[in-house]
């Protein structure tokens, strides 16, 4: 920010710190928002960095600008803010493009051999309307004895990034790709992302897959994991096979027919899986996805939540038994990998979700020293349907950590999994691509020529970097919508919308439209009354009228602050 006098403050993006002072004759003549290069004068070294430290500082260069004019121009400038603010990856270097424009589009003959011909299985590919990348086809059949069988194959991505390539290193740096809702920011250039890794319909794509048997009740009774080499026989897509399977089948066209004894065994599959997953306790938590839709002039067209529906579930269950496949047979071989593990509540978070319980007259988790999955998933059983299911769900989801990486295989609480891996995207994430190179190097596959001299120490650093880079994304992919959002609601300003109360604060409240766009509503702007502030149950109790999750409340959109990406409400 900058003053009438001159000085001003510089927001860093180290955790913890405070705002830097700016003296008048420091700045640079640097403006409001804009992105700079600034050198401390404050010495810092060995000392504790807190937000009431008093730092100060001197403005080097300005390094972009961009007046609040710029955001609404849609032509992605508000995107390329977010983009600087946050450190997205920028354009690919040139021996990274050079690589890439080198790697051929068509699969040679000689690629085959050692691989499994699966070309004649009509495999097919279900992804979002919008999706351009590839990484996993599927195919499902039901066999004489009643069992299924499922096999998911995924780019073979580790036959072309080759280790000590510069495609390696950019792919390693990046470590995922970040999607913005008006660009994707890969990971691996076009031609391989969009070109020869991704498993477009109707031409050969080598692969990595894992063929899977599962009885009626679903557990696995056998399993492959072997390269292979497919020719997708089609491309769906979530809302057609949504229709197709959960409409009228009765007006179906004879080319939507042809697909049901491809979707029917999948579709089937899928709830066989979710019925085994819940018998062993791994949660469900039922929130909305946030979309935003842009129009074709850069604009956004609409906002709304979605939810998953039965196509969403049927991928989803493939890739997740995949996964739990793979990283079950890495655990018994010991050998270095980059698992995904994820821990239950532990510590004060679950000392404050156990507070809030209580509140509620629930019993507390863990009474035997640690809580199971099994008991968290019958906590979230009780409180649905009840007037406190939405506080419940989110202070459950509060108290558990972040999923991350790590070379250690600790078990993941969500999925009530003791081996989960991530193996079936590896167009987009490392860790995939680090787990395909130690299964072709257990498999001695003729095209690993990956050097595993140091394997323990190659999994370690994939997975951190793994784990850095995907908070670094989610945070800019949530900051980016949050952008989009205020964009939208701009032209809405002095609109009444009905919503509920999504968060509690001792300032004021949040407010969730129906669409799913979050506002917040100051305290001094509720109507007046002797508010008090309770943390455990999230609660803003007043002597007239209190404000929890879940509560309605009809509201104005009063103000919208695009750099600061803040939507300001009024109860109307």
């Amino acid at each position: 920010m900058t003053s009438r006098r001159g000085y001003g403050f510089v927001r860093t993006r180290q955790p913890g710190w405070p705002d830097i002072f700016i003296a008048a004759n420091n700045t640079a003549d640097a403006r409001q928002y804009d992105h700079v290069l600034i050198k401390l004068l404050t010495p810092t070294e060995g000392k504790s960095i807190t937000p009431e430290t008093r730092l100060e500082g001197v403005v080097l260069r300005v390094l972009h600008h961009l007046d609040e004019a710029d955001l609404v121009k849609n032509d992605g400038q508000d995107m390329q803010m977010m983009m600087w603010q946050l450190g997205a990856p920028g354009d690919f270097p040139a021996a990274v493009l050079a690589e890439a424009a080198a790697v051929p589009q068509q699969v040679s003959s000689r690629e085959l051999a050692g691989r499994r011909d699966y070309r004649d299985l009509p495999f097919v590919t279900i992804d979002g309307v919008d999706s351009r990348d590839f990484d996993d086809a599927v195919y499902c059949r039901r066999e004489a004895n009643g069992n299924f069988f499922l096999s998911v194959q995924i780019a073979d991505v580790s036959h072309y990034v080759l280790p000590g390539s510069a495609l390696e290193q950019e792919a390693f740096a990046r470590a995922t790709s970040v999607y913005l809702p008006d660009r994707v920011l890969p990971m691996l250039p076009q031609e391989l992302s969009n070109g020869i890794c991704s498993l477009n319909a109707g031409v050969d794509r080598l692969t990595l897959g894992c063929d899977m048997e599962f009885t009626p009740r679903g557990r696995l009774v056998s399993y492959e994991i072997c390269p292979a080499v497919i020719n997708v026989f089609r491309r769906l897509d979530y809302d057609g096979v949504n229709a197709l399977l959960l409409g009228d089948k009765r007006r179906l066209s004879p080319a939507e027919r042809e697909l049901l004894p491809l979707l029917l065994p999948l579709a089937a599959l899928q709830g066989v899986l979710e019925k085994s997953r819940s018998r062993r306790g791994a949660l469900n938590f039922d929130f909305p996805e946030l979309k935003v839709q842009m129009a074709a002039d850069g604009s956004v067209a609409a906002i709304f939540q979605r939810r998953q529906r039965l196509a969403e579930k049927m991928i989803e269950q493939a890739m997740l038994a995949a996964n739990e496949t793979v990283a079950a047979h890495f655990h018994r071989l010991r050998l270095p990998f980059v698992y995904r593990v994820h821990q239950g509540p532990q510590g004060e978070k679950l000392a404050a979700l156990n507070a809030a319980l209580l509140a509620f007259d629930y019993g507390e988790l863990g009474s035997g020293g640690e809580v199971s999955p099994r008991e968290v998933q019958q906590l979230l059983r009780r409180a649905a349907g009840r007037p406190e299911d939405e506080f419940i769900q989110l202070m459950t989801l509060r108290s558990m950590s972040h999923a991350e990486y790590s070379p250690d295989c600790s078990g993941h609480f969500g999925l009530a999994a003791k081996y989960y891996c991530h193996f079936t995207s590896p167009i987009r994430r490392y860790a995939d691509l680090a787990v395909h190179r130690a299964v072709k190097h257990e498999l001695m596959t003729a095209d690993d020529r990956f050097s595993f001299r140091k394997p323990g120490a190659y999994m370690a650093a994939a997975a951190r970097q793994a784990s850095e880079r995907e908070r670094a994304a989610e945070e800019l992919e949530r900051e980016a919508v949050k952008m989009k959002c205020c964009l939208y609601m701009r032209g809405h300003i002095g609109e009444v919308f009905p919503g509920k109360v999504s968060g509690v604060t001792p300032g004021g409240v949040f407010v969730a439209l129906e669409n799913g766009v979050e506002g917040r509503v100051a305290v001094d702007e509720l109507p007046p009354d002797e508010y008090n502030y309770y943390a455990e149950t999230m609660l803003l109790k007043g002597r007239r009228q209190s404000f929890t999750l879940g509560t309605p409340l009809t509201v104005r959109v009063a103000k919208v602050d695009l750099p600061e990406r803040r939507i300001d409400f009024v109860p109307a």
